[in-house]
């Protein structure tokens, strides 16, 4: 409850400010973002049902619960730079002997263009999970300008991985790069950052931290479409001996292929390093990624495609192949709908942990929510997710559940 109260306590002033500059990168036409100041904190309850919210083997295992949560954003974007802080917590009550689970994010990202040539970007998250509850909810921010390089932010949150889920997660990153323009046409970018997890189940705790390093090369070669390559490179160090060096070349690009519509992507080869203290493995492999977004007056539309070749995750790395799909549309002045899905198929893993084993699993999770406004501050809607695990052994029956919720806005109405 006392970080409810930290975060309801984030309150809100509004004023009025110009336009960013867009990122070198290709970007549809279209772009809604608007200009200013805008603070706000959504104050929300709510009660519904899951079949399974703690995801555990047998039959009786559903419970109602009631929920409230507390959502505060503040986002400044100017003609130079675009500034997002958002900070949501979660309490959940289940009726069944449960108990309560509390989520929580922190989230901050900046962006600045120094001067004609220069831009820097950043950001900094850090989330608390119990029993994979943040996976449920879509968490939306305003649109605002991606960083360079990037497409706009999933409406889920980046999730846990599947053996974290009925667990207690704690995660905490921060990121820092630039874009630096060689030419009217040429673009190099850099950036870093630290990653670091802990995973805790009962007598069970593990965490590992990871260290990404990538720098790329774009030339814009028309108006549409900006080529490149870039060369990325992550070391994780578990909590013990293991530690794995990842480095992945790939080939870029960028193209609008209409005035709503981007597609983004790369391919390349990954090489690996697993050192588990005792021998030093190695292993190769394609990775790639690519995004297909849309943005158009009243709907939002984003699918991305990824696979990684040693992916960390709770037990060691594992190849990782991951899709999902975001879709948002304003149906008219006073209803939202959106909807979001998430799927990753973990294969191959190099088991780094004791107590945490797997050959092969699958985890899905998707999230919907439906909002109306009631009145001039209230507002009323229902939402609905699912998660699935399946993996080599028993899986747990599927959560879905649902609820109907109230919510109240202090600070700028949007």
């Amino acid at each position: 409850m006392g970080a409810l109260l930290i975060i309801s306590a984030f309150a809100a002033q509004a004023t009025a400010a110009p336009s960013p500059t867009p990122p070198a990168a290709a970007t549809p036409a279209g772009d809604s973002s608007s200009t200013g100041v805008s603070t706000y904190v959504d104050l929300e309850a709510g009660a519904g049902y899951g079949t399974n919210p703690n995801l555990r083997l047998g039959d009786n295992t559903g419970s109602g619960f009631g929920r409230i949560s507390a959502h505060a954003v503040h986002t400044r974007v100017s003609a130079r730079t675009t500034t997002v802080l958002s900070a949501f917590g979660q309490e959940t009550f289940y009726t069944k002997h449960y108990g309560s689970a509390l989520s929580l994010d922190l989230n901050a990202r900046h962006t600045a263009r120094v001067n004609e040539k220069l831009q820097i970007f950043g950001d900094a998250d850090f989330a608390y999970d119990k029993g994979g509850q943040l996976d449920t909810r879509i968490i939306g921010v305003p649109n605002v300008p991606p960083l360079p390089g990037s497409v706009q932010p999933p409406l889920l949150l980046p999730g846990a991985d599947f053996l974290s889920v009925t667990g207690r997660t704690y995660r905490a990153s921060a990121h820092l790069g630039g874009q630096l323009a060689l030419s009217s046409r040429d673009y190099l970018t850099a950036s870093s950052g630290i990653e670091h997890s802990v995973f805790k189940s009962g007598d069970f705790e593990t965490r590992y931290t990871t260290i990404p390093i990538s720098v790329g090369y774009d030339r814009q070669i028309n108006s549409r479409t900006t080529i490149g390559g870039r060369v990325s490179a992550t070391h994780t160090d578990y909590d013990g001996p293991g530690s794995v060096w990842v480095v992945t070349p790939e080939v870029t690009i960028s193209t609008a292929l209409s005035e709503r519509m981007t597609f983004s992507g790369g391919i390349g080869i990954s090489y690996a390093s697993i050192d588990d203290g005792l021998t030093t493995r190695h292993s190769t492999g394609i990775a790639g990624d690519a995004s297909l977004c849309s943005l158009g007056d009243r709907d939002q539309f984003c699918a991305r495609a990824a696979i990684n070749q040693e992916a960390a995750t709770v037990a060691g790395p594992s190849r990782s192949v991951s899709v999902g799909v975001d879709y948002s549309r304003r149906l008219d002045a006073n209803e939202t709908v959106r909807f979001s899905v998430d799927a990753n198929r973990y294969s191959s893993p190099r088991l780094l942990i004791t107590g945490q084993t797997f050959s092969h699993a699958t985890y899905v999770r998707a999230a919907a929510d439906y909002t109306r406004r009631l009145g001039d501050r209230w507002f009323g809607g229902a939402t609905l997710a699912a998660r699935k695990v399946t993996q080599s052994g028993p899986d747990p029956k599927a959560d879905i559940s649902g609820s109907v919720f109230i919510r109240y806005r202090l600070g700028d109405l949007q």
